[in-house]
């Protein structure tokens, strides 16, 4: 089964229609905000990380790798709310310091996993979804400057360009040009569209496999042994095939033979 689309990013049944609805839009505004906001986490995170690293090598600074385990956990936690533009915010869950003591909690922090996969989603993903990203939105930002060409075309100087005023661009910044790419653009628009938002589920979904918590790969049998059984409804003499009578004639047979208390 395919797994259902974000709640923000639902295309409308038709393809026509994906244009004229909010869905591309808010996948334009989830992807365009990544290389300004994740381009400032790229470089605060990866700052973090190796100045934790050189500072490990001394013990007099051993308390200061723990800000930077904090500084790498706030740019973690800042693009887990930024998934709120098109879905809910991703969980997260690290580790508790059970133990007191510089040693241990220097311990439970940096052996964290939840830090590693911050560190590989802020650090190591950066440069194969930023260049995702930017192809999905200049498909989309070109597809609508085509299609608004008619309105704008007089405004572009390509006399001196190497184009020349009889090169490729001449016939095209004509009005009847300008109209005939801006249909074509307009037709080829809801696929564009559609470009973005596969991008941007694209996006959310890489960032919530790395940055959620992993699921309890026992999950399913705990819920199995934690359900009632068959047997719970079953009297205990029907289980162990030893017959039963009911309460009230057990008493009155005591009674009758003079057992009773």
């Amino acid at each position: 089964m395919s797994r259902p689309a974000p709640g923000r990013l639902r295309p409308p049944a038709s393809l026509v229609r994906l244009p004229l609805s909010t869905a591309p839009w808010l996948a334009a505004g989830y992807l365009a905000s990544y290389p300004l906001v994740g381009g400032a986490l790229f470089t605060v995170a990866t700052a973090a990380f190796v100045s934790g690293v050189v500072l490990s090598q001394f013990t007099v600074t051993l308390p200061l790798i723990i800000g930077s385990v904090w500084v790498i956990r706030s740019c973690a936690q800042v693009e887990r709310g930024r998934a709120t533009l098109v879905d809910r915010p991703i969980p997260y869950r690290y580790s508790e310091v059970t133990e007191t003591g510089l040693p241990a909690h220097l311990k439970t922090r940096c052996t964290d996993p939840a830090i590693a996969r911050d560190c590989a989603y802020l650090i190591l993903l950066f440069p194969p979804l930023l260049i995702v990203d930017l192809f999905a939105l200049v498909v989309w930002l070109v597809s609508l400057g085509c299609v608004t060409l008619p309105l704008w075309y007089r405004a572009v100087d390509v006399s001196g360009g190497p184009a020349g005023p009889h090169g490729a661009l001449s016939w095209v910044l004509t009005l009847p040009g300008a109209l005939a790419l801006a249909l074509l653009a307009l037709a080829l628009l809801p696929f564009a569209a559609r470009l973005l938002l596969v991008t941007a589920r694209l996006h959310l979904t890489v960032a919530q496999a790395v940055l959620r918590p992993p699921g309890d790969p026992l999950a399913e049998a705990k819920r199995v042994l934690n359900r009632p059984g068959p047997l719970s409804a079953v009297p205990v003499g029907r289980r162990t095939g030893i017959p039963t009578e009911p309460t009230e004639n057990r008493e009155n047979h005591e009674t009758n033979t003079g057992w009773a208390g």
